[in-house]
């Protein structure tokens, strides 16, 4: 076996340019909307919505390419349509066309969607590939930090051209891959087996039987969609409110600045992720709900603040702290939610949480976006925190019930 086609080394390379890429064509993104495209908040969240809904309905159509033709297919068009996409984002600033590379982005999603961790599998093995898996993803943040450094330097020339790089890093990966991706291991999924619109909705009854049978799941799930729905409207309105209502600071430039604070916030959040897990064993349900509890409760006056902020420094800092909450948050919600599922239906159960967090983003959303037009968007980021609310509700009651359900000693 060559060394350029070793899986070991393609995973990892693969990873890494994902990571590089994907930095390079979002850290900015935010801005690059309000300031070049100078879209409003409606049109911000719209153009969120459309890549959650376009995911969501090529999910199963996309899938077909992995399980029936090739997974290593699968990744190199999901590659080129991402690559495709970024390019897009950057060289056409105007809101139909950035809904329409939502689109092509989604494609590019759908198509790696599991497609790469399912090829890893195929060629090492399952016991190999769970250890790959985790040098990959260190890959991954290393090529992120990469990304953020070049989004700096690049984001002086422009706010396009970050997004522009990261596309053809994206593309080159995608040729990279079509070249040197092995595939010897790959056997099509039986007929019965295969993902379908039939299969996804069987699976989706079968996942909201198993959370009607528990108060608490249907608590947690009900929690994901309020989550979704709260965090994506802050993410779509951060950038708007820092540009257009506190203003930013004299003497700096906007790229720099913007990707700093990405930068701080990407390493902070990973130190401290990496300290939970280490943490947190499977054996320690409490402490993961508790924590929980603690930063959603924080999350949501961090919004408050950010959303009222009278100056740059106070309001980047709250976004700073917020983003770190937000990183911790994913974690400490699944290692909650699967701790109350048997293996049968852990996947199952999973997968409606990520519906409901993906339906609050889609429909929920843009209503904020609605009001960010009518009131302001500092008004729409108060409510959306509001939504936080009801939220520490959902998880305070679903730790009470899990509390009541344990044996005494």
């Amino acid at each position: 076996m060559s060394l350029w086609t070793d899986p070991q080394r393609v995973y990892a390379v693969t990873q890494f340019g994902f990571g590089l890429a994907s930095a390079l064509a979002w850290t900015l993104m935010g801005l690059y909307y309000v300031q070049d495209a100078g879209l409003t908040p409606l049109q911000l969240l719209l153009v969120g919505a459309a890549l959650e809904a376009s995911c969501f309905l090529l999910e199963i159509p996309t899938g077909v390419i992995a399980d029936v033709y090739s997974r290593r297919l699968s990744v190199v068009l999901g590659c080129l349509f991402l690559g495709l996409g970024m390019g897009l984002v950057g060289l056409f600033p105007q809101f139909g066309m950035l809904v329409l590379a939502m689109l092509v982005c989604a494609v590019g999603y759908t198509c790696l969607s599991g497609a790469l961790q399912a090829w890893l599998a195929d060629e090492v093995g399952e016991t190999d590939a769970a250890r790959l898996y985790l040098t990959g993803s260190q890959a991954g943040r290393v090529g992120a930090v990469l990304g953020i450094l070049l989004t700096a330097w690049l984001g002086q020339a422009g706010l396009h051209v970050p997004t522009l790089a990261g596309g053809g890093v994206m593309l080159a990966l995608g040729l990279y891959l079509r070249g040197w991706m092995p595939e010897r291991g790959f056997q099509p999924v039986p007929a019965g087996e295969r993902q379908t619109w039939t299969a996804l909705s069987g699976t989706l009854r079968h996942g909201l039987t198993e959370v009607r049978r528990s108060p608490v799941l249907t608590l947690l799930v009900g929690a994901a969609l309020l989550f979704g729905a709260s965090g994506e409207v802050f993410e779509r309105l951060r950038d708007f409110l820092l540009v257009r209502e506190v203003g930013l600071p004299a003497g700096v430039t906007p790229a720099v600045l913007f990707a700093a604070l990405a930068l701080l916030t990407h390493l902070i959040g990973y130190g401290l992720t990496e300290l939970l897990i280490r943490r947190l064993g499977a054996a320690q349900p409490g402490r993961a709900a508790g924590l929980l509890r603690l930063i959603t409760g924080l999350s949501a006056a961090l919004m408050v603040v950010f959303a009222f902020a009278p100056n740059f420094w106070l309001a980047a800092g709250a976004l700073v702290l917020y983003s770190v909450g937000s990183t911790l948050s994913g974690p400490l919600y699944s290692l909650w939610l699967n701790q109350r599922l048997d293996s049968r239906s852990r996947a199952t159960v999973n997968s409606v949480a990520a519906q409901a967090d993906a339906l609050g983003q889609m429909t929920v959303g843009p209503l904020f976006g609605g009001l960010g037009n009518l009131l302001g968007v500092r008004a729409a980021l108060g409510l959306a925190a509001l939504i936080r609310l009801p939220l520490l509700l959902l998880i305070g009651a679903a730790g009470r019930r899990e509390a009541a359900n344990q044996p005494g000693p």
